[in-house]
């Protein structure tokens, strides 16, 4: 402990930067409290007749007590720590009157609470010599030194608190279920491992959603089993002396010390072939997605964190393509690495007043060309990567737990758009885009609702797109989510018709007032037979269902043409209109709204 005061500061040790770094690697820091070394601090300050006995860490500005007796903080700044000047060798630093040592006199730890006067301490060190800090006994009243037998006692409790450390440590590096080396384990190996040629491996022995859903199913038990199964099948694969690690959940790794490709391919081989054979449980067999993901030491940083994270990327790609295994794929990676960053800077789009913004596609009417409202588009310009697609950001908010506050922003903002054209006597409707996700979730209508009073928005002021594919996830939810909003009094459209899985005969049963023919059948509608027999078929059995028809990208005045002519009620797409920003959007109204005028495709 320093003052912080022109007094000098506790000198930095030689090796500091390992040191810290060995600190990391302990995992003590932070961490609650542990019965064994609280056991140690109570016992330090009976053998030495103390009030205040401390295990001190000392980290890169500050002092951590892991344990703690007769002091009431839980951390010191660095530079007041005494434990700081007792790093650099293995004598016990003894401080018979701190009011008296010019190191300590001016420490605010001396003149203010707790008073130190009297501090003895032992450092902790590793068996490669560094200090993680030290065991101290502190009193409010000058000692005289320590006598030998204190002394024995203060060495004898440090090397017994180490023990605990690297007991702890070794427990720390097994995994619970199965016993083998922990992701913990792995990295450390990989650093000593650092200047050996070799290939780190993962193995994903199902993919996360399935090994949740097994212990859904069939109970933390099973789920134990399986994953006991899978380190037996692949540790029966590897080469001799090749050590398997259980990193997480269904996840296993290892380091190949060689760069040879065909004895990794084998090894592979055997490895797939193993872990893809059904498991049984209780006669039960269960099949599971797996994936095999490798990168070459050679091919990627040196650091153990960056080499795991490239092989778990492989891994991942094995699973999302189905192949055996892959090799770490660099653009792959930058790929993933671009929708993580996207996923990151989502949240703070979201927060933020000048990234999310929508605009607004009008819909006509194509008997009369008259303007009958308009889809809402989410647009987001990012600071640094400019405009981002939605055909990019918003599949992968659908894979997180962004997509419902996503959905409400976007909710959000366009009843506060509609709300204000309303005021301004633009009264018409607004289709908005849904996940499917918002339909599984139980309170999607309920929470529209609430969104719809706090705007001050009629139900009729707005309608929902959905998608077909969506509709055909999860019906029972869905039915009942669109039946609730169909209550509420808004209008639901099937976006994308014809893209799904499902047959025609579906649409007496979804409760939707509309359906959206995919622009992928409008393109071509005016020379492509086939897709005129299909446009026309869906237009007649919707309407004789009730439903009416919009075709989405309509691009040419001959296709516009062929639409009315056919019966099709509304269009959208660039030959109308491109999608407008709200003021440009007002502007095209009172400029007469829709022309007819072909648009180059």
């Amino acid at each position: 402990m320093t003052p912080a005061t022109a007094k000098p500061l506790a000198p930095i040790p030689a090796r500091e930067e390992d040191r810290l770094a060995m600190l990391q690697r302990y995992e003590l820091l932070d961490t609650p409290a542990e019965a064994a070394f609280d056991q140690i601090t109570r016992l330090a300050a009976k053998l030495l007749k103390v009030p205040v006995a401390l295990i001190s860490l000392v980290d890169r500005d500050r002092q951590w007590f892991k344990s703690r007796v007769g002091l009431p903080v839980q951390e010191t700044p660095r530079e007041h720590a005494f434990c700081a000047h007792a790093l650099e060798t293995d004598a016990l630093l003894v401080v018979g009157d701190a009011r008296q040592d010019e190191r300590f006199a001016d420490n605010p730890l001396v003149t203010g609470d707790p008073n130190i006067r009297f501090y003895a301490g032992a450092p902790l060190r590793t068996a490669d010599g560094l200090a993680l800090g030290t065991i101290c006994v502190i009193d409010d009243q000058p000692r005289a030194a320590l006598t030998p037998e204190e002394e024995e006692a203060l060495r004898d409790l440090s090397a017994m608190t180490m023990a605990h450390i690297e007991a702890r440590r070794a427990v720390g590096y097994l995994h619970p279920v199965t016993s083998l080396s922990n992701r913990f384990r792995f990295l450390a190996d990989a650093d000593a491992l650092a200047s050996v040629p070799g290939t780190a491996v993962v193995i994903d022995a199902a993919a996360s959603q399935q090994y949740a859903e097994l212990t859904r199913v069939l109970g933390q038990v099973c789920a134990d089993a399986f994953e006991v199964d899978c380190a037996r099948r692949i540790a029966a694969c590897l080469p001799g002396r090749t050590r398997l690690y259980h990193l997480s959940p269904a996840r296993f790794a290892f380091i190949l010390l060689s760069d040879g490709d065909d004895d990794l391919a084998a090894t592979l081989d055997r490895i797939s072939s193993a872990i893809r054979s059904p498991f049984q449980y209780q006669g039960v067999p269960i099949a599971t997605s797996a994936g095999i993901g490798f990168v070459h030491r050679s091919d990627i940083a040196t650091e153990s964190v960056e080499l795991l994270r490239a092989a778990s990327s492989a891994a991942h790609q094995s699973l999302e393509t189905q192949k055996p295994w892959c090799a770490y794929d660099e653009e792959q990676d930058r790929a993933a690495h671009r929708a993580f960053l996207l996923l990151r800077s989502l949240t703070e789009a979201m927060d933020g007043q000048d990234q999310l913004h929508m605009a607004y596609q009008p819909k006509v009417d194509l008997r009369t060309d008259r303007c009958i409202g308009a889809e809402a588009l989410l647009r987001w310009t990012h600071p640094e990567l400019g405009p981002i697609s939605p055909a990019e950001f918003v599949p992968l908010a659908e894979r997180t737990a962004l997509v419902r506050p996503l959905t409400e922003w976007v909710i959000g903002a366009v009843l506060t758009q509609v709300a204000r054209w309303h005021r301004r006597g633009i009264a018409l409707p607004v289709s908005i885009n849904i996940s499917m996700l918002d339909l599984g979730s139980g309170d999607f209508a309920d929470r529209v609702e609430a969104l719809l009073d706090r705007h001050d928005v009629q139900a009729d002021w707005i309608d929902f797109e959905v998608t077909e594919s969506a509709l055909m996830t999860d019906r029972a939810e869905v039915d009942r989510q669109l039946l609730r909003l169909r209550r509420l009094g808004i209008a639901v459209e099937i976006d994308d018709f014809g893209t799904g899985q499902s047959a025609l005969s579906y649409l007496k049963d979804i409760p939707a007032t509309a359906v959206k023919i995919d622009q992928r059948f409008i393109r071509s509608i005016a020379h492509e037979r086939s897709d005129q027999i299909m446009v026309r078929s869906t237009i007649d059995l919707a309407h004789d269902l009730g439903y009416l028809v919009v075709a989405e990208g309509v691009e040419t005045d001959e296709a516009y043409d062929w639409l009315r002519l056919h019966g099709c009620d509304f269009g959208q797409g660039y030959l109308i209109s491109r999608p407008l920003a709200p003021a440009a959007f007002e502007d095209w109204l009172a400029a007469g709204a829709f022309r007819p005028a072909a648009v180059p495709v």
